[in-house]
């Protein structure tokens, strides 16, 4: 989105417009896996001036999937679905684009293969600080990091947390008083609220933008509250 565009100016539509290839990619597949029933994250691989390589989503619930990807375990997340269907060895460096801040499991799937960056949408407490391995070996040490861009700072960002919380993505137990802490409870919140009263379930019944616009003055609202 130009600079020139004031805050005054900025609606649902100018800022989903704004969005690039890979950016509307990634959100595509991760309404996809809301619609499934899955956890709502996708991602993209791309190389540096845009060209999509692959992007995949959330398969957790799912019982089958297409070859080369995981699905029905905890294994199967959206990035690392995308990094496992790029070809092993390949030169080029790519940017690895997701909907949420990954978790553990994928930073070291992404590390493994050939990403230079990751751009994020939505901020992920439980994870934030593992994506840095260089403490763990001398090699590891040695080599060049992996440029982590994330997250959003406007409703983008609060989008793809918040559909993150829906469905097998709703966290319990200490990881529900560690997000708290945090200062996630108005997400939190909000998704459980939508679940109970089937507004959640509405949702899936349209586009991911159309989504986007419905949820904006919620979305403008948790930004003031985080």
């Amino acid at each position: 989105m130009s600079e020139l565009v004031s805050q005054s100016q900025v609606t649902p539509e100018v800022l989903w417009s704004g969005l690039d290839a890979p950016w509307l990619e990634a959100f595509s597949q991760a309404w996809e896996a809301f619609r499934t029933g899955n956890i709502a994250v996708g991602a993209c691989a791309a190389t540096l001036d845009g060209a999509i390589v692959h992007a995949a989503r959330n398969r957790v619930a799912d019982r089958d999937g297409p070859a080369g990807e995981a699905f029905g375990s905890s294994l199967a997340h959206a990035e690392v679905n995308t990094v496992a269907r790029l070809r092993y060895n390949q030169r080029e460096r790519l940017v690895l684009t997701t909907t949420l801040e990954p978790c553990i499991q994928c930073s070291a799937a992404i590390r493994l293969g050939p990403v230079s960056t990751v751009r994020y949408a939505g901020a992920d407490p439980l994870w934030t600080g593992c994506h840095d391995f260089s403490p763990l070996s001398p090699r590891e040490a040695s080599r060049a990091t992996v440029t982590m861009a994330g997250p959003r700072a406007d409703e983008i960002g609060m989008f793809g947390t918040l559909i993150s919380r829906f469905g097998p993505g709703r966290v319990d137990g200490a990881a529900l008083e560690f997000l708290r802490a945090a200062g996630h409870s108005p997400v939190l919140d909000l998704a459980r609220a939508m679940e109970l009263s089937g507004e959640a379930a509405g949702l899936a019944t349209i586009a991911v933008n159309e989504a986007f616009g419905y949820m904006w003055p919620r979305l403008q609202a948790l930004r003031a509250a985080m």
